[in-house]
């Protein structure tokens, strides 16, 4: 007859697991990290742009095309180690997938943006 569903959770043992793992939650991390490094170097740029004398939007525009860069590589490493670990035949998170296909629509977004930034300034 095979093995029954958990009678509490209503699991069967070979349902994808929906927690976060140590694992994941480092991989995470490391995503967060590739994601926010793209806003601090916007940062920098944006005051490099300044102190050459450039406009406001200029600024805006080198702060959000910056910004797009980190989400796209953030995203880029969080599809990659989704990749190998399902290479490896570790479980993935579906939160790891969700994180990445968000991170290319916020990249997408994030260009649209820097473009009308840099035609009003």
């Amino acid at each position: 007859m095979g093995v029954a569903r958990d009678p509490v959770t209503a699991k069967h043992p070979s349902d994808p697991p929906t927690a976060l793992t140590d694992h994941d939650r480092s991989r995470l991390r490391a995503t967060w990290r590739t994601a926010a490094a793209g806003p601090l170097l916007g940062i920098l740029g944006a005051v490099a742009v300044a102190a050459i004398g450039g406009s406001g939007g200029a600024g805006l525009a080198v702060l959000l095309l910056l910004s797009a860069v980190g989400a796209v590589a953030a995203a880029l490493l969080t599809a990659v180690h989704a990749l190998v670990d399902e290479y490896r035949h570790r479980p993935v998170a579906r939160r790891r997938l969700v994180m990445s296909i968000a991170l290319f629509v916020a990249a997408l977004v994030l260009l649209v943006l820097s473009g009308g930034a840099a035609r009003a300034g």
